[in-house]
């Protein structure tokens, strides 16, 4: 009799855990993306594969790395589709729609915790239109050269130079 008592308490307890387990994750998977509404927001790539994989990838630029003496691997310029998610999932991408300027530069660049990339605002002026970081275009041509600085701890100097 014992036996069975401690079987449906122990059932009980388990089944209990499962369910605030289940209602955890539904209220954090709520509040946390649909409290961003991350499919309201014009999206971008930050690699060129992914680029790729969502069909929005365009052309891949030409880049030259000038005036730094480190090493920055697999860096990558390109044009892409401006997109956004889907109202379910940030993996599934919904084409811009209406946009004056559905195109927009894009690169491959791994940040580390001591170099990243910052395009300056002087060169954010050459785009169509602009946001703080990133550039928007009306068609996919890149029609001058974009200089991007290199920027982080250490860092002095060192620019990438982008065109088409």
């Amino acid at each position: 009799m014992k036996i069975k008592k401690s079987y449906k308490i122990i059932a009980t307890f388990v089944f209990a855990l499962f369910l605030v387990l289940l209602i955890f994750s539904s209220i954090n998977s709520y509040f946390g993306w649909y409290g961003y509404k991350k499919w309201k927001y014009r999206a971008g790539t930050g690699d060129i594969n992914d680029s790729k994989r969502r069909h929005v990838f365009v052309k891949e630029l030409h880049f030259k790395i000038d005036n730094f003496s480190g090493k920055i691997e697999n860096f990558h310029a390109y044009i892409e589709r401006g997109f956004h998610f889907s109202h379910f999932s940030q993996e599934d991408t919904e084409p811009l729609n209406g946009s004056k300027y559905p195109f927009q530069l894009s690169y491959t660049f791994y940040n580390t915790s001591s170099l990243g990339i910052m395009p300056r605002k002087t060169e954010l002026k050459k785009f169509d239109s602009s946001d703080a970081i990133r550039g928007y275009l009306r068609s996919p041509i890149l029609k001058d050269t974009v200089i991007v600085d290199l920027v982080g701890e250490n860092i002095h100097s060192g620019i990438i130079k982008i065109w088409e």
